[in-house]
């Protein structure tokens, strides 16, 4: 059974996953790490889109009772009956805005950011 943290871009998670396999002795297993390892990705303009299938079997050989799970794909590709406990990151989306200045995120790309942790999604 795996430990998750999930949540949208920019509130922290790769900060929090850190601390905490740090802390409990846990092996972290970034989930966009992995697919760019595994070459099971397409770049598009603005992003990264990701093959979850064959994410989901790269991470189901890899997952253990003793890892921390991070990224916000985590949702699509980490079966529910699989993971013990979930911690899901959220932040005011007014602070992210300068979040995603940083980042030099389009328009369009801080918009449907800011929406979904806006909705919870």
């Amino acid at each position: 059974m795996s430990k998750v943290i999930t949540g949208n871009p920019g509130v922290g998670k790769h900060t929090v996953a850190k601390y905490i396999a740090k802390n409990l002795k846990l092996e972290l297993i970034d989930i966009n790490k992995v697919a760019v390892e595994n070459g099971i990705f397409v770049r598009g303009k603005e992003a990264l889109y990701v093959d979850t299938k064959a994410l989901q079997k790269i991470l189901d050989k890899k997952i253990t009772n003793h890892s921390l799970v991070v990224g916000h794909l985590a949702p699509y590709v980490i079966p529910r009956k699989k993971v013990h406990i979930v911690i899901v990151l959220r932040k005011s989306p007014y602070k992210l805005i300068s979040v995603y200045k940083k980042r030099k995120y389009s328009k369009q790309k801080t918009i449907e950011n800011l929406g979904s942790e806006i909705l919870g999604i």
